[in-house]
């Protein structure tokens, strides 16, 4: 029985603008996903990389259990197992740069480095989608490549070489962007995530096996709450995006910055220095002027796809 104030609270909640609850929903997401970073490096620090992404890949399996129960092996047909096949090897290997590079670096600027994953994907989009992009979006991308080079700063006495790592996941990340948005025109979302979550777990169990490390209860309970916080993060973000406009609620993913900066400041004791602060916001603001100018011209070519549709109705209609 579902109690009145729950009833009132619900109701309250469906009277916001969507934007507004979009919005709520990204930060958080956010907040959660900036937790599961922390705990993350907190684990990272006795816990090799590719043991933690195997639980990880373990406990997203579990979740999905109840659906692959329901739905039985019907749910893995595809028309592109080759493409599952290389999504689940970019996003496996992009979940093991993030979760080395948070072990080893300030968690801050992990973030900051992981967010620049828009600027390869342009570069991805034109080789291997054949995508049009116009000058404005090539400059916010090579713009966003100085601020990268700004954070990471390669041939100075502050140069860590984890940061090559956390560069490494930007990439992967661009690159399951770029191939998530060309199975999707075939592929169900249930399917995508489906056969991620059972091939990376399988991808990751024989270089955890070689590198297992036994494991305290306590560090069981902090890798159960990675996986938790992970599927639960990621789940939030889905729901923020889907429901308010993306080019409203995107800027509040960038909150991340600010959570991580706290929690690495009062937490870690991490103190970015201002270079880095540069660096990320230069990432950031690129970042989401790229978003803006993609979403734009996606709206642009449905326009034009509708104007012409509409056009050819009227000539079959005289």
């Amino acid at each position: 029985m579902i109690k009145p104030w729950l009833r009132g609270a619900e109701a309250l909640w469906e009277e916001l603008p969507p934007n507004l609850r979009g919005a709520l929903w990204i930060l958080l997401a956010a907040a959660v996903l900036t937790i599961m970073g922390a705990l993350v490096k907190h684990t990272g620090k006795d816990v090799p990389a590719f043991q933690m992404v195997f639980i990880r890949s373990l406990i997203a399996v579990a979740l999905v259990v109840p659906f692959m129960l329901r739905t039985g092996l019907s749910a893995f047909r595809t028309q592109r197992p080759g493409m599952h096949v290389f999504r689940i090897l970019m996003g496996t290997t992009g979940m093991f740069c993030v979760f080395y590079a948070l072990s080893h670096l300030p968690l801050a600027e992990t973030v900051a480095i992981v967010f620049s994953r828009p600027l390869f994907a342009v570069w991805l989009a034109i080789l291997f989608l054949s995508e049009k992009v116009g000058w404005r979006r090539i400059a916010a991308a090579l713009t966003g490549f100085a601020g990268v080079l700004i954070l990471v700063r390669p041939g100075t006495e502050v140069f860590d070489p984890a940061s090559l790592v956390a560069v490494m996941a930007a990439v992967t990340a661009g690159s399951v962007a770029v191939i998530i948005k060309k199975m999707s025109t075939t592929e169900a979302a249930s399917t995508i995530i489906l056969w991620f979550s059972v091939g990376s777990a399988v991808l990751s169990a024989v270089p955890a096996i070689v590198v297992w490390v036994p494991l305290l209860v306590e560090q069981w309970i902090y890798l159960v709450l990675i996986g938790i916080t992970g599927v639960s993060g990621m789940a939030a973000l889905t729901k923020g995006f889907s429901t308010g406009d993306t080019s409203f609620v995107t800027p509040f993913d960038y909150s991340r910055l600010i959570y991580a900066t706290l929690i690495g400041l009062f937490i870690f004791g991490e103190h970015p220095d201002h270079w880095s602060v540069v660096g990320a916001l230069i990432i950031v603001a690129s970042g989401y002027y790229i978003a803006r100018r993609e979403l734009a011209a996606t709206r642009a070519r449905l326009r034009a796809r509708h104007a012409e549709a509409h056009a050819d109705q009227k000539d079959t209609n005289p």
